[in-house]
């Protein structure tokens, strides 16, 4: 029998070739692309590489007239299979008469089948009755890629069909969506982009953004005693308090005495719980928290999932099955930096991993398979550790710690310390933690403590915080928009299209303009609940409770009442758009700040003002009137009709 196994990329082909063959595989140059042939058990083998999605569907050469297609028409038009590239097709082609049958090895997800069925389809219109089946395996790892190929299946049509139905559906979203926009509300300067999932998106973060400009920070004062030797900080009892005129007459009461009472101590043992097994979404947004980036964070994930050095990286899952080999993995840790906390996890009679809230079937949370490679420090040993510790600590104990709470009395008034110490780490010997405790000093009830100052501290209550990558790809989770494969590739596309910016994330002008006309005159194309439909649906299809055409046919639908709406409103769309290009302009100096500059920006409900780039530094803000002149900052609602900035009037 001669078999030939599809494998996602080269690096996975050159793995699995290495293991099924014992190291015995022999690199085979061509033109398109190498493969590995070996012999097993009687059987010529070869295992080719398929460079990732090798099919891409568009629509045909006559609906590419952005102008000229009706988009009616489009968002039925069945798009075309196109071979990409061609040579690899051809090369398959010519394998098909000579193979006997073809196993599909590509990463068990809905994309990975996707890829080996789009490669099957190719062979079997060269050979029609070519047998096929599905090795499935959560790790490139010896035994688990042997244990695959023992107890092949069948492959999983269903779960194809729902990642072919996500590409049609945002296909036609996308371009629907982004045409309209751009042939017919847009400044002809440039493309604006919009989609079924990007566009949700971009407005949790320009919300999280607005919600910190509209945010008015409010003053508040504690009142702090510092005593003892050696000294420590103790807050009054019934702060923080919303005048400063009662913290000042709190000091008042606490009186010119010398020494503080300490009146009774209390302490409570705290037990804080190991954390959840990682999953994809919760691991990048780790990654993105320590600094990196989430899409280099994942390739490096994927480099030692193929090296057999970690599980599949993308995974839903937060709960180990009970069939993983958890002492056979610490085991293969023993001879690594890990060595210590092996040891110590190996010598307990039961392990009793953590469980976070999501259950699926699918790949096992990310977990170490292997101990890690000799290399050279870089992302990937940094993503390694990340995944080590990690799993290090979901099967470690609780850690204890006890807290102490000291009640102290100056005068009339009662302050309170609260302090803490670790007495077991447990998981925390593990990943530390980044905000210790403060421990307070020795304490007996009823000792008298020398006063070094009682002083009033302002301060003021604090906005939220924009989203980071880490941050928005959580949130993503929470409200399903996207998939734990394509969550970081949709902040890429944000950032690639200049919607967002920074670390810390903010949205463009561009960005802010798009995503505020959408959500009053196409507030369907923003909510996450429609997006959050259609991915229940296209579950449906990999469950086999739902076929392909069902769910297209749905989301076509969708797409033509979301596309009359926005033709409902296109004047107005065009003149708040169009007027986006001016947004972010430059008018000078701020006159409240040394640093500043004041730019134009659009206020929620659509107003043009003037406002410092520093913000929220420096609040200044001031009118623009449509002459382009500065003006004091006055309430909209108390401008005379003449000075007021023309603006799109809100839908009905």
């Amino acid at each position: 029998m001669r078999r030939l196994i599809l494998a996602e990329k080269f690096s996975a082909a050159r793995r699995l070739a290495q293991i099924l063959s014992e190291g015995m595989a022999e690199k085979v140059r061509a033109d398109v692309s190498s493969y590995f042939t070996f012999s097993a058990g009687g059987d010529d083998v070869i295992v080719f590489p398929l460079r990732g999605h090798i099919v891409e569907i568009d629509y045909p050469e006559s609906a590419q007239d952005w102008v000229g297609t009706d988009l009616d028409t489009l968002v039925d038009l069945e798009p075309i299979r196109q071979e990409s590239p061609p040579a690899l097709h051809d090369a398959l082609r010519g394998l098909a008469d000579s193979v006997d049958e073809v196993v599909l090895a590509t990463d068990y997800d809905r994309e990975g089948e996707l890829i080996g069925v789009e490669a099957l389809e190719t062979l079997r219109r060269q050979h029609p009755d070519l047998p096929a089946r599905r090795a499935r395996f959560s790790a490139m790892t010896t035994s688990e890629v042997r244990r695959a190929f023992e107890n092949l299946v069948e492959p999983d049509w269903a779960l194809a069909d729902a990642a072919a139905a996500r590409q049609r559906i945002d296909l036609a979203w996308g371009a629907v969506l982004t045409r309209f926009l751009t042939v017919e509300c847009g400044s002809d300067r440039q493309v604006l982009s919009a989609g079924r999932v990007q566009t949700p998106t971009l407005r949790l973060a320009a919300d999280r953004e607005r919600d910190r400009q509209d945010f008015v920070p409010r003053p508040f004062w504690n009142v702090v005693l510092v005593a003892g030797e050696p000294a420590f900080e103790a807050s009054a009892v019934g702060g923080p308090f919303w005048d400063e005129g009662g913290a000042r007459s709190l000091v008042a009461l606490a009186g010119l005495g010398d020494t503080a009472t300490v009146e009774r101590i209390e302490r409570r043992d705290h037990r804080e719980p190991p954390p959840a097994p990682f999953n994809t979404t919760s691991f990048l947004a780790q990654a993105s928290r320590m600094g990196h980036s989430p899409s280099r964070a994942m390739a490096a994930a994927q480099e030692l999932y193929v090296r057999g050095e970690i599980s599949y990286p993308r995974t839903d899952n937060t709960v180990y099955p009970p069939s993983l080999p958890v002492r056979e993995i610490l085991d293969r840790l023993r001879k690594s930096l890990y060595h210590d906390y092996v040891e110590r996890l190996l010598e307990r009679p039961e392990l009793d991993p953590s469980r976070g809230p999501i259950h699926t079937t699918d790949h096992p949370p990310i977990h170490p398979t292997a101990a890690p490679a000799k290399r050279r420090e870089g992302l990937r040993a940094t993503v390694y550790d990340m995944i080590a510790r990690r799993f290090l600590a979901t099967l470690s104990p609780p850690s204890l710690s006890t807290i102490t709470e000291v009640h102290l009395r100056l005068g009339d008034t009662e302050f309170l310390a609260v302090g803490g110490v670790l007495v077991e780490p447990g998981w925390r010997e593990i990943l530390p933690d980044d905000r210790p405790m403060t421990e307070l000093p020795a304490l007996r009830e009823g000792e008298e403590l020398t006063v070094r100052e009682v002083r009033v501290v302002e301060d003021r209550t604090t906005p939220p915080p924009l989203h980071t990558q880490g941050t928005l790809l959580l949130t993503m989770q929470r409200f399903a928009l996207g998939t734990k494969s394509t969550r970081h590739e949709i902040l890429d596309l944000l950032f690639r299209r200049q919607y967002i910016s920074g670390r810390s994330i903010r949205t463009t002008a561009a960005g802010r303009a798009l995503v505020d006309a959408l959500t009053i005159y196409g507030p369907d194309v923003t909510d996450p609940e429609m997006t959050r439909h259609l991915e229940d649906r296209m579950t449906a299809i990999a469950e086999g409770r739902a076929t392909l055409a069902e769910v297209v046919d749905e989301s076509r639908r969708d797409l033509h009442e979301v596309l009359a709406e926005l033709r409902a409103h296109q004047p107005s769309l065009v003149r708040w758009l169009r007027d986006a290009t001016f947004l972010e302009k430059d008018y000078g100096p701020c006159d409240a700040c040394p640093d500043g500059r004041m730019v134009r920006r659009r206020a929620r409900n659509g107003w043009s003002f003037l406002g410092c780039s520093r913000f929220p530094a420096c609040r200044r803000r001031l009118r623009l009137s449509a002459q382009g002149q500065r003006l004091p900052w006055t309430e909209p609602e108390s401008l005379p009709e003449t000075m007021r900035l023309p603006s799109p009037t809100p839908a009905a």
